[in-house]
């Protein structure tokens, strides 16, 4: 198999898995919805603090990872790291 036939595969698995999100943003509808910078949801993804899905190269945010950015935003406006966010992210489930 070569790489262009497993990026289709790959595009076409992911597109399969975001259809069963009821609500799915772009990292421009996300950050909107956040009243973030895209620029914060990359930092927060350089982190590991999330994880949105990929298509064609895309970032797909699902609502549970908006959950999620709504959370690491409340803290953060805490004054509390991002490394310490990460801690307690693992231990909240959205």
């Amino acid at each position: 198999m070569n790489k262009e036939d497993t990026d289709i595969i790959m595009e076409d698995t992911t597109m399969s898995a975001v259809k069963a999100y009821r609500r799915i943003y772009s990292i421009n509808e996300a950050a909107e919805e956040l009243k973030v910078h895209q620029q914060t949801l990359r930092n927060w993804e350089r982190h590991q603090l999330i994880v949105p899905m990929r298509a064609a190269q895309r970032r797909i945010y699902t609502e549970k990872d908006v959950s999620i950015c709504r959370k690491i935003k409340e803290f953060s406006l805490k004054g509390i790291s991002l490394k310490r966010i990460k801690e307690l992210i693992k231990n909240i489930s959205i």
